[in-house]
């Protein structure tokens, strides 16, 4: 199950970024919180017995992976020449909480998301 590492990147990338308001997004620690307990409820819509043994349940699976989710966290900064934008970032979340069970078992990121630093 390698859906979780490719959230993770983008949630990388959230938390490093600079700040910006949006509902949910309003800061990229924010941002990267919502983003795993999104991914995290999609993974047990779509897998629930995989998702089970891997993280218990999708408390536990949000917890977990947003663990590193901080908005004073520097290793994950946008690029030189972009910053963090909210609005992308609340489409890539979006975009992750509609994504159908056949891509998201196949781990297809939104397009969205590689946009949220821009």
């Amino acid at each position: 199950m390698n859906r979780p590492l490719v959230a993770l990147a983008v949630a990388v990338a959230l938390a490093g970024c600079g700040g910006s308001s949006a509902a949910n997004t309003s800061d990229p620690a924010a941002a990267c919180k919502t983003l795993f307990t999104t991914v995290c409820n999609k993974l047990f819509q779509c897998n629930p017995t995989g998702a089970a043994q891997a993280y218990g349940s999708s408390a536990a699976c949000a917890s977990s992976l947003s663990a590193g989710c901080n908005s004073t966290s520097g290793s994950g900064s946008c690029p030189a020449g972009t910053s963090y934008n909210s609005s992308n970032a609340s489409t890539c979340i979006n975009d992750y909480g509609n994504e159908s069970c056949a891509d998201m078992n196949g781990g297809v990121t939104p397009a969205s998301c590689s946009k949220v630093c821009s």
